[in-house]
């Protein structure tokens, strides 16, 4: 006789612990919760339901919006004009939770936060305790948070990596955003790990940030330090939570 195992869909839990409303987005390959965008208060969470096997899934937050409906303004993530991004990504620069969820009992999940594009607010992402299998033999980058800074990014880069609105600091820029140039963008003839090593970037691009969030993506190829794996216990997957602002740091 065979029996099958009931598989359940996974639950990333937003936290908005920022002082002001966000309007968070939510991007995947398919299966897009809340039509990919909502508001949230601060101090509120909402559960995201998604299906095992998410896969190239976003979670980042506007700020700064104003209007309602099919009618919103936003500083930082815009993804259009409507509360619901629909299949949108969100303009730069956003801090970006990531994830690719596993399709098999046994595999890992590969989770990150990125600040390749950029960021505007701190954003941490992390399993949800309870949800998945222990190994200490996986090292620091198995089940633990991602992204986590000792200050708010955009408060401590140099002034040509500040991003501003109406005279306002709202964002910071990656080295890639605010030059262009191929050998900050891991382009061209720099495409490969090999040829857009870190050695490349002058402090103020690249390790005085890493400084700050030193488990974040800060360009193309920051794999070793910014890749975080897990694996389920009684799923597939474990659960998450993406905390925004946490701690009540950046807005």
């Amino acid at each position: 006789m065979l029996f099958t195992v009931a598989v359940a869909d996974i639950q990333i839990t937003v936290v908005n612990q920022c002082s002001q409303t966000i309007w968070p987005g939510v991007w995947s390959q398919a299966d897009i919760p809340e039509n990919g965008g909502f508001e949230l208060a601060a101090g509120a969470q909402q559960v995201l339901t998604v299906p095992t096997g998410w896969t190239a899934g976003r979670i980042w937050a506007r700020t700064g919006c104003t209007g309602s409906g099919t009618s919103l303004t936003c500083e930082t993530g815009a993804c259009g004009n409507g509360l619901q991004c629909n299949g949108t990504t969100g303009a730069t620069p956003a801090s970006l939770a990531e994830i690719t969820m596993t399709s098999t009992t046994g595999g890992n999940d590969v989770y990150d936060v990125s600040y390749v594009d950029g960021s505007n607010i701190p954003v941490v992402m992390q399993p949800v305790d309870g949800t998945f299998t222990p190994d200490s033999s996986q090292g620091q980058y198995y089940c633990a948070e991602a992204g986590a800074c000792s200050q708010d990014l955009k408060t401590v880069v140099v002034a040509e990596l500040q991003d501003n609105v109406n005279g306002q600091l709202v964002g910071s820029l990656s080295a890639c955003l605010a030059t262009g140039d191929a050998q900050y963008c891991c382009t061209g003839a720099y495409d490969t790990p090999e040829t857009c090593p870190t050695s490349n970037f002058p402090p103020q691009y690249y390790s005085d940030l890493k400084a700050v969030c030193p488990t974040a993506y800060m360009y193309a190829y920051d794999d070793t330090t910014s890749t975080f794996s897990c694996k389920g216990s009684s799923n597939p997957s474990p659960d998450y939570t993406v905390t925004f602002c946490p701690g009540g740091v950046g807005l």
